[in-house]
C-alpha cells in the first residue's frame, strides 16, 4: 500500500463507521422534511446531494437564522474555513479553506482561496470582507477549483450570488443595534420598470461599532518620548463599513437575458490594536534587542524593548499602548458587471461575463505594539506615501450543452484577467528616537526607514481554457473529466524613494548617519518634520551634500527597478460517481472518488528588501485526492455528507524574514516549502427528530505535515565565530547579527486546526401571535496556529483553542412580514489569539490580535 493510501485509511474507516450509524432505522417519521438545497457550484443548477464536490451551501434565510453575517462568520459554521482580518493586524480579508489561502495579501500575491460575487473574480483582500446583504445563497466549495471556474484555485473557492430584480414591487429593511454603539442597517427595494421585461434592484447597508480596544498614554511614559505627538487615546478594533447595489435586468427576448450589476463599497476605520507578550528562552531569538536597547531604546525612552512590552501586555487585552497615529485602515471598492445569458437552443447555452473592479486600500499600524516608535506600517496616504490603488478587468465566456439525449453534459469556457495596481508603502519607519545617546557620531536624535518609500507598480495578467464535462453511463454511473490550461504572467516596476534631507529638519541641519537608512538631526525634538517629502536616492561622490531636492552625482541605478516572470500549466481533474434510490431507510445517495489538480503561478516578492533585489518565489501546486458520501435518509429527515481528502502540496508560498547581503536590510520575503500534505475527514449533518426541531452538526478532523522546508533564521552573534550552518552579517549598519540555515518541517501547516465541530440547535413554536423560533450554536476549533517566524512556530504562543456560542431568539409575524430577534455572540466571553504579528526572532516579543468580546442586542426587520 502506497504512502498515500496509508493516510487515507484511517479517515475511510470513520466514513464507513459514520455511514454505518446512520443506516439504523429510525423511530415514527411525522410530515416535515428537509428542503432540497439547490447549487449552482459546476455552473448548472442541481441539488446538493447529486453533486461530486465537497461544498456548503446557504440560503439567505438559512444565514440570517444562523446569524451569519459576513464573510468572517463562515469560518464558524463551515469545515475549514478559517477568515479573520488581516491576520489579526488590519481590515484586509484573509480566507484560508484546509489550510490552504495567502498569509501575504500583497498586490504580486493571489490567494489559494477564489472569492466570486455573481461570477466576478475578486482580486484583492481589500474590500473582500463582505457583508451579506440581499444575498441569495452562499456556497463554499472545498478542494482545487480550476475546471469550472475563470481563476484557478489551489485550496477551494467562495461563491456569492445575490437576489436579481423580478417583476413585482417589493422589498426589505432591517435595523440591528447592540453593545459597543452598534447600529448596522440595510435595505432594498425592488422596481419594474416595464413589467417582466426591464426590472431593477437596489440595495444599500451599513455596519458599524464602536471598537472594543483602547490605547492609553501609560503614567510612566518618559517625557522625551512624551514629546511625541503620535500618542493618542483612541478606540481601536471598530467597525465602519457601508456601500450599496443597483442592478438592472433586461429580458431582451425569451432566449437572451441581460443583468447590469454596479456595486460600491466603503471601510473607514480603526486599525486593529495589538497585546503585546514577551517571550523568552527562544534559543538566538532577540537579536534586536542586543543591538538597539544600549544605543537607541534605553537613551531614548529609559526602559528597554522587553519593558515596553510588559508595560502593554500589563494593561490587559483590550487596553494598548500605541505611537503612531493615524491608526487607521480604509478600503473603497467600485464593481461594474455585465452578464449576458443567451439560450441558444434547448441543449446549448452561451454566458458572457464582463466586470471591472476597482480597490482602493490602506493602513496605517503600529506592528511591534510596543508604544514606541520602532515598528509601523504605513500603506497609506500620509507623510508621501501612495495607498493601494487597483483596476482589473475580467472577462469570462462559457459554453454549456448537453449532447447524445443527455448522456453528455459540458462546460467550455475561457477567462481572460489583467489589473493593474500602483501601491505606495513606508515599510519599517522606526522613530523619531530623541536623545539616543548611543547613535553613532553622537548625534542625539534620529529616525530611521529600513525600507524607505517604495512606490510599485504591478501589472498581473492572465489568460486561461477551461473544460469540464460529465458522461452518464445510466441512471446511477457518471464519469467527470476536466482540464484546464493557466498562463499569467506578472510585472514589478519598483521606484525607491529616500526622504528629502534638506527637509528632514525644520532648522535644516539633518545628517545621513547610515546611507539611505539612518538620519540624524541634532537640532531638537520640536524640529523634526514628518512632512518631509520624498526624492529619488543619487549616487554621492564622496560628500553627503544634498541641494534642494536632488542629490549631487548620477542616479543610483537600483532607484528604479524592473522585472517579469510568466507561468503556464496544464491542471487536469477526474471524478468518478455511483448514485443510490431507495436502499432500506435511504432515501437518495451519492459516492464520489475526485483527483484534481491545483495551481498557483509564481511571482515577485514586492515585500522583500526592494531597493537591493527584486525576489522571485516558484509556482505552488497541489494534488487533492477525496472520496465522499452524501445520503438523505428517513423521509428526508436526515442528511449526512462526509468528505475524506488528502492534498498533496508541493512548493507552498509562504511568508518569511530574509537579511539582503548586499543593503543589510532585514524585511520580509515570499519563499516556497517544497514539501507538505495535508489529509482530514469532514462530515456535516442535518436531522429533524420531530417536527419543528432542527439539528444541524459538523465534526471535522485533520492531519498534516510539513516535509521539506527550509529557511533561514537571524539570531544573535555570540562568540567570535558564528556556528556551523551559518554565516555573520551585518543588520541594518548597526550589529553583528548570524544568519543560520535552518530546517523548519517539523512545525504545523499554519491556519489548520486538528479538529472542528459546530452544533446548532433550532425549534420553531407556533402560536397564533406568529411564531418563535430559538437557536443555539457553540462552535470549537482545536490547535489553529497562526505563527510566522521559526521562533513563533516554535514557541507555539501562537497556537490556541477557539471556541464560541451563539444564542438567537426570533418572533416572526403570522404573514413572515415582520422578525424581531434577540442576538448574542461569543456568549462565553471566550477570548482567543486571531492573528497578530510574531517578533520572536527579533526581539522576542509577540504583537497578539484577539477575537471580540461578548455582543448582543436587537434586530428588527420588515419585508413586503
Amino acid at each position: 500500500m502506497s504512502n498515500r493510501f496509508r493516510i487515507l485509511a484511517p479517515h475511510l474507516s470513520a466514513i464507513l463507521a459514520a455511514t454505518s450509524v446512520a443506516c439504523i432505522p429510525g423511530v415514527a417519521i411525522g410530515q416535515a422534511m428537509l428542503e432540497e438545497v439547490v447549487v449552482t457550484a459546476r455552473k448548472r443548477e442541481e441539488s446538493l446531494q447529486e453533486t461530486p464536490v465537497a461544498v456548503s451551501a446557504f440560503s439567505g434565510e438559512t444565514m440570517q437564522q444562523l446569524g451569519i453575517n459576513d464573510i468572517a462568520d463562515l469560518t464558524k459554521v463551515v469545515p475549514n474555513v478559517d477568515m479573520y482580518s488581516g491576520n489579526g493586524t488590519s481590515g484586509t480579508g484573509n480566507v484560508f479553506i484546509r489550510g490552504i489561502g495567502a498569509r501575504n495579501t500583497g498586490t504580486n500575491f493571489d490567494s489559494g482561496v477564489g472569492i466570486y460575487v455573481d461570477g466576478v473574480y475578486v482580486s484583492r483582500a481589500d474590500g473582500a470582507v463582505l457583508d451579506n446583504v440581499d444575498l441569495q445563497s452562499v456556497q463554499v466549495l472545498r478542494g482545487p477549483q480550476g475546471t469550472l471556474f475563470g481563476k484557478n484555485t489551489t485550496g477551494g473557492a467562495i461563491l456569492y450570488t445575490t437576489n436579481k430584480p423580478e417583476d413585482e414591487y417589493g422589498g426589505h429593511v432591517e435595523v440591528r443595534v447592540g453593545n459597543y454603539n452598534q447600529i448596522d442597517s440595510k435595505a432594498t427595494v425592488n422596481i419594474p420598470l416595464a413589467g417582466d421585461t426591464l426590472m431593477s434592484r437596489f440595495s444599500l447597508y451599513q455596519t458599524k461599532r464602536d471598537g472594543y480596544v483602547h490605547s492609553e498614554i501609560p503614567d510612566n511614559l518618559p517625557t522625551q518620548a512624551a514629546g511625541n505627538d503620535g500618542y493618542t487615546e483612541d478606540d481601536y478594533n471598530d467597525v465602519n463599513r457601508y456601500g450599496g447595489q443597483a442592478q438592472l435586468r433586461w429580458v431582451a427576448s425569451d432566449d437572451l437575458l441581460l443583468d447590469l450589476n454596479y456595486n460600491y463599497g466603503k471601510t473607514d476605520q480603526a486599525a486593529q490594536g495589538q497585546d503585546c507578550q514577551v517571550v523568552t528562552g527562544l534559543p538566538g531569538a532577540g537579536w534586536q534587542v542586543d543591538v538597539q536597547d544600549p544605543t537607541i531604546i534605553i537613551p531614548s525612552t529609559g526602559q528597554g524593548i522587553l519593558d515596553w512590552c510588559q508595560a502593554n501586555a500589563d494593561l490587559g487585552k483590550d487596553k494598548i499602548m500605541a505611537n503612531l497615529s493615524p491608526n487607521k485602515y480604509e478600503a473603497e471598492v467600485n464593481s461594474l458587471s455585465l452578464t449576458a445569458d443567451w439560450e441558444i437552443n434547448d441543449t446549448l447555452n452561451f454566458k458572457s461575463i464582463s466586470a471591472w473592479r476597482n480597490t482602493k486600500g490602506g493602513e496605517v499600524n503600529e506592528l511591534d505594539a510596543m508604544g514606541i516608535p520602532l515598528l509601523g506600517r504605513t500603506n497609506y496616504s500620509n507623510d508621501g506615501g501612495q495607498q493601494r490603488n487597483t483596476d482589473a478587468y475580467s472577462q469570462e465566456f462559457q459554453l454549456l450543452g448537453s449532447a447524445f439525449d443527455e448522456r453528455l453534459d459540458y462546460v467550455v469556457g475561457v477567462f481572460g484577467f489583467h489589473e493593474e495596481t500602483n501601491k505606495g508603502a513606508i515599510v519599517s519607519p522606526t522613530g523619531p528616537f530623541f536623545n539616543a545617546l548611543g547613535v553613532p557620531g553622537g548625534m542625539t536624535n534620529f529616525v530611521g526607514y529600513t525600507n524607505a518609500l517604495d512606490e510599485l507598480l504591478t501589472k498581473n495578467s492572465s489568460a486561461s481554457l477551461f473544460t469540464q464535462a460529465d458522461w452518464h453511463f445510466d441512471e446511477y454511473w457518471t464519469l467527470t473529466l476536466g482540464a484546464r490550461y493557466t498562463w499569467e504572467e506578472r510585472r514589478v516596476t519598483v521606484d525607491h524613494k529616500i526622504p528629502n534631507l534638506q527637509n528632514l529638519a525644520t532648522t535644516g541641519d539633518a545628517v545621513d548617519i547610515i546611507p539611505n537608512t539612518i538620519y540624524s538631526f541634532p537640532s531638537g525634538p520640536d524640529t523634526f518634520n514628518p512632512n518631509h517629502g520624498w526624492v529619488t536616492p543619487h549616487l554621492i561622490p564622496g560628500t553627503d551634500i544634498q541641494t534642494g531636492d536632488t542629490r549631487i552625482g548620477a542616479p543610483d541605478p537600483l532607484a528604479r527597478q524592473n522585472q517579469k516572470i510568466d507561468d503556464s500549466k496544464v491542471t487536469p481533474m477526474g471524478s468518478i460517481q455511483r448514485t443510490f434510490d431507495g436502499i432500506g431507510f435511504m432515501d437518495f445517495g451519492n459516492a464520489y472518488f475526485t483527483v484534481a489538480n491545483g495551481f498557483l503561478s509564481g511571482g515577485i516578492s514586492d515585500t522583500y528588501d526592494l531597493y537591493g533585489m527584486l525576489d522571485e518565489f516558484d509556482p505552488e501546486e497541489v494534488w487533492n485526492y477525496e472520496i465522499g458520501f452524501k445520503m438523505d435518509a428517513w423521509d428526508h429527515r436526515l442528511r449526512l455528507n462526509t468528505a475524506v481528502f488528502y492534498t498533496d502540496y508541493k512548493d507552498r508560498q509562504l511568508t518569511t524574514v530574509r537579511l539582503n547581503p548586499f543593503t543589510e536590510r532585514i524585511a520580509g520575503a515570499l519563499i516556497n516549502a517544497k514539501s507538505s500534505w495535508i489529509s482530514g475527514i469532514e462530515m456535516e449533518a442535518v436531522v429533524i427528530p420531530m417536527e419543528n426541531l432542527q439539528i444541524t452538526a459538523n465534526v471535522t478532523f485533520n492531519d498534516s505535515e510539513i516535509e521539506e522546508y527550509d529557511d533561514e533564521q537571524i539570531i544573535r552573534a555570540e562568540g567570535t565565530t558564528p556556528p556551523p550552518g551559518c554565516v555573520r552579517r551585518k543588520a541594518q549598519g548597526l550589529a553583528d547579527v548570524d544568519v543560520c540555515e535552518i530546517d523548519r518541517s517539523d512545525e504545523d501547516v499554519p491556519r489548520l486546526p486538528d479538529s472542528v465541530f459546530y452544533l446548532a440547535v433550532q425549534y420553531t413554536i407556533e402560536t397564533d401571535m406568529g411564531s418563535v423560533e430559538p437557536m443555539l450554536s457553540w462552535s470549537y476549533r482545536t490547535n489553529l496556529n497562526n505563527c510566522f517566524d521559526a521562533s513563533s512556530c516554535l514557541s507555539g504562543i501562537y497556537k490556541v483553542d477557539q471556541e464560541d456560542v451563539t444564542a438567537r431568539l426570533s418572533w416572526y409575524s403570522p404573514d413572515m412580514a415582520w422578525r424581531v430577534t434577540a442576538f448574542g455572540r461569543n456568549l462565553t466571553d471566550d477570548r482567543y489569539i486571531t492573528g497578530g504579528t510574531p517578533l520572536l526572532d527579533t526581539t522576542s516579543t509577540a504583537a497578539i490580535g484577539y477575537n471580540q468580546p461578548r455582543t448582543y442586542g436587537l434586530e428588527a426587520a420588515y419585508t413586503w
